[in-house]
């Protein structure tokens, strides 16, 4: 079998585990050709979330986020769902590397007006599709900022990925070195401007720079002790100079737990983390 039958084989196989084929294969399948035929006409699209009636604009983009959005909508990752459980009004939600605001969106409408939203995307490639859901959906508890979160205020180089959700503080050798300057700043410092003295959930996907991030928040972490969502990504960690595990081993020494999500918005533990999976971490009673 040639590299691009088993490439395709692979991709077959991931979209055959997902909860959108599961329940509706013929109509996801469908759609993934339609997105194909509209990227290549540079067509983008305004679809509805429809079990939290929200609209979302996607860019027409072959790879990365607004295909999947599109073609997997409210089962775009189990996390969207757990979001359910987890936020209620008044609840404050941080999401950081928010991309094109899909988490910002649903958790705008869980929190409600006596909640509050932060959505953190430093890109110039994303935040104008950020703001422009914002308004789309007419959200007024949403602050969106164009920084990207770390351990100390400063400016950066953010390298830009295959697709926009891939762009990193560190750089991939295999993509094509186009870059941004970017401002950085701690979560703390962004929390304090915005007189927010909370903090209930913290979601991250910031393409390896997890440990920045909450080395930044130390003071929110250790005493508001927040659930945090979190990807594992262990190369792009080490292309920034830090330790694979350095997130997970952070947040095990404030003596969190650690699970995945799976169907329906049901929670395994996990004993060890595994590369490019979300993982939610809980803090366990002190």
């Amino acid at each position: 079998m040639t590299s691009q039958l088993k490439e395709l084989n692979r991709k077959w196989h991931w979209l055959t585990t997902q909860e959108a084929f599961r329940r509706a294969p013929f109509s996801t399948c469908s759609r993934l050709i339609s997105w194909r035929a509209m990227c290549l006409l540079r067509k983008a699209a305004i679809i509805n979330l429809r079990r939290w009636n929200l609209p979302i604009f996607l860019p027409p983009r072959w790879r990365g986020v607004e295909k999947l959005v599109f073609v997997l909508r409210e089962h775009y990752e189990p996390e969207l769902i757990y979001l359910e459980k987890v936020l209620s009004s008044k609840s404050v939600f941080i999401d950081v590397g928010a991309n094109l605001g899909i988490y910002t969106l649903v958790a705008s409408r869980l929190v409600g007006q006596a909640g509050r939203v932060i959505a953190v995307e430093p890109s110039f490639q994303s935040f104008p599709v950020l703001q422009e859901n914002i308004v789309l959906n007419r959200l007024t508890n949403v602050l969106a900022l164009s920084v990207a979160l770390a351990e100390k205020t400063a400016k950066a180089w953010l390298y830009q990925g295959k697709d926009p959700g891939q762009n990193s503080l560190g750089k991939d050798p295999s993509c094509n070195g186009a870059v941004e300057e970017v401002f950085t700043q701690t979560l703390d410092s962004v929390l304090l401007d915005a007189s927010i003295d909370k903090v209930d959930l913290i979601k991250m996907d910031v393409e390896g720079a997890e440990e920045l991030v909450l080395r930044g928040a130390n003071r929110v972490v250790t005493s508001e002790r927040p659930m945090i969502i979190f990807e594992f990504q262990p190369q792009a960690a080490q292309r920034l100079g830090l330790s694979p595990s350095g997130a997970w081993n952070l947040l095990e020494g404030l003596n969190y737990e650690f699970f995945m999500v799976g169907p329906g918005g049901s929670l395994r533990r996990f004993d060890s983390p595994l590369p490019g999976r979300n993982v939610v971490a809980i803090a366990r009673p002190r």
